[in-house]
């Protein structure tokens, strides 16, 4: 009896539930298989997922599996789940993981519903089994929702952190708000600073950055705690400092395929606003002379303090720079837009002061789109490039299907041993002992040989060397058509979204010649972006030391005259 390899996957959903839920699961799914006669679990592929929704795709264990199920040298052919929801909660989703699986070859258990993929009513099982998972999900979050309504209602805290509070459990498991005195005391400074001082809320948050005052949380994924124009605004703005709480202003929703959640506005007709005197910070006073300043400045300059952009523009390289001494984004920060006049900085730099970053150089838009256009063409855009990537992708390859040896040399032994058997049930026919059993023997055995043989890579269209032949085709072409886009600058937008697909990000660091002040820019660029299986390539800038080209003897030139440096 053929051996069958098994992986596991499991997941739960929240903080609040019990990390063992992932052993409970693999438990479950380790005793099924003990129970089934030549099951085998690897213990190397047991995937899992924590306090991750199951109403995206996109997490780390489940794309490693997925990853390794459609991989051509598959190392398992079951995957096991306690359930179709630790899956997904999408009907859509469960489909379309089916389909997949199925696709690839692998078998597809859900041990506790009995749900197997090779069962003939497995398409209309998982079907089922995925609305009702996807009723459930919308029904718990309309539940959820009532009961956060019904505490906001009654005055207690719905959840999130809140800057100038502290979260007070109660014996019924329920939340309150108090009020952190120290933090208290930040906030009455910053109202104090903008309606009594005159203080710009840039201003503001560099003074607070400069003595080092606490600021609050980040948001998951920023990496600066401290103070900036839009934390400043947000405790302006805020009206639970003078003991008014508003809830449900919004919503939340998924992107289709993505999964990430986006917010919408909900109507004020569904607010609910309770007076919560208790949570005063902020004197009336106060507040009315905020509200009269922010008043006036959205009457003088349009806008209530939010910078110089009143809404987004499209640059060449917008969202490309980075700056080289903190990190943070390199954007527009000074200047009309006039002539040419406005300026590149660093934004942290720019919104927090130099406590954050020190990167105090501004660049004319104009003069570093120029230099960087310039030393682009010259010395990136050029077809050497390609074919020392296209070169090192191949040598990486080589040295992959060296390590895979031992395994090409098995495939090559069960090729011999299928074509032998092949030979004898044709032989079979041949002397009156065809049947249908012997017809089906054969097609799969012939199917296994044509899997065997791609697997090998025998010379074919689909050979190592013409797929690589037809990588730098696509690549030329690709350089091609972004040198000509990048030299119209009436095509700002398209040329932008080339100069993305191509560079990931530039680099900007200062340093010091003589009197002058430099702009080095390291890059990385990537022109063997998507070809038609899917791959991706990137072909790195010497950030990490990877493009040390034999045909110049050394690193590629990114360097041209002016005040703009690229290596």
């Amino acid at each position: 009896m053929r051996e069958l390899r098994c992986a596991i996957y499991a997941r739960f959903s929240s903080d609040c539930q019990s990390p063992t839920s992932i052993s409970d699961q693999t438990r479950k799914c380790r005793d099924y298989a003990a129970r089934q006669p030549g099951w085998l679990v690897l213990d190397q592929h047991i995937y899992s997922d924590e306090a991750i929704s199951g109403t995206s795709t996109e997490r780390e264990g489940l794309q490693k599996l997925l990853a390794a199920a459609g991989a051509p040298s598959r190392p398992f052919d079951c995957i096991l789940i306690d359930d179709t929801s630790r899956l997904t909660r999408k009907l859509a989703d469960a489909l379309n993981l089916y389909e997949r699986l199925t696709f690839a070859g692998v078998r597809l258990v859900a041990v506790s519903q009995g749900v197997d993929s090779e069962s003939s009513q497995a398409e209309l099982l998982i079907g089922v089994h995925g609305l009702i998972d996807a009723v459930y999900w919308r029904e718990l979050g309309q539940k959820t929702h009532r009961g956060m309504q019904g505490l906001a209602l009654r005055g207690f805290h719905t959840g999130g952190r809140c800057f100038g509070y502290k979260s007070i459990k109660l014996k019924d498991s329920s939340a309150r708000l108090e009020i952190d005195r120290a933090e208290a005391e930040i906030i009455n400074r910053i109202y104090r600073l903008y309606a009594e001082s005159g203080y710009s809320m840039k201003r503001i948050a560099h003074t607070l950055n400069a003595e080092g005052v606490l600021a609050p949380q980040p948001q998951k994924g920023r990496f600066s705690r401290s103070w900036c124009v839009s934390s400043v605004r947000h405790i302006l703005l805020n009206t639970r400092y003078v003991g008014k709480t508003t809830w449900n202003t919004r919503r939340k929703i998924r992107v289709p395929g993505t999964g990430k959640r986006v917010f919408r506005p909900r109507p004020r007709t569904e607010w609910v606003i309770s007076e919560t005197p208790h949570l005063r910070i902020v004197t009336d006073e106060l507040a009315t002379a905020v509200r009269r300043r922010l008043q006036t400045v959205k009457q003088m300059f349009g806008k209530d303090g939010r910078g110089l952009a009143s809404g987004p523009k499209r640059y060449l390289f917008s969202g490309l720079l980075k700056c080289g001494v903190c990190g943070g984004s390199i954007a527009l920060v000074c200047g009309r837009g006039r002539h040419g006049a406005d300026r590149y900085g660093c934004s942290l730099h720019h919104q927090r002061g130099d406590s954050v970053c020190r990167n105090r150089l501004l660049v004319r838009r104009d003069e570093l789109e120029e230099s960087l256009l310039r030393g682009l063409s010259e010395s990136v855009l050029r077809t050497e490039v390609i074919d020392y990537a296209v070169a090192r992708v191949e040598e990486a390859l080589r040295k992959r299907f060296e390590e895979l040896d031992a395994e090409l040399e098995k495939l090559r032994q069960r090729k011999q041993q299928i074509e032998a058997e092949i030979a004898r049930l044709i032989q079979a026919i041949a002397d009156g002992q065809g049947s249908q059993s012997i017809t089906a023997a054969i097609a799969e055995r012939e199917r296994e040989l044509r899997n065997i043989t791609d697997k090998l890579l025998e010379p074919r269209p689909g050979s190592l060397r013409s797929t690589l032949d037809e990588l730098r085709t696509f690549a030329v072409s690709r350089l091609t058509d972004i040198r000509n886009l990048i030299a119209h600058p009436e095509s700002v937008d398209q040329a932008r979204g080339g100069a993305r697909g191509t560079l990931r990000c530039i680099h900007a660091r200062t340093r010091h010649a003589g009197w002058e002040n430099h702009v080095s820019c390291s890059r990385q660029s990537r022109f063997l972006r998507r070809r038609s299986d899917g791959a991706n390539g990137w072909c790195r800038g010497p950030e990490s030391n990877w493009l040390r080209p034999p045909f110049q003897g050394g690193a590629l030139p990114m360097s041209y005259p002016g005040i703009f440096e690229a290596f």
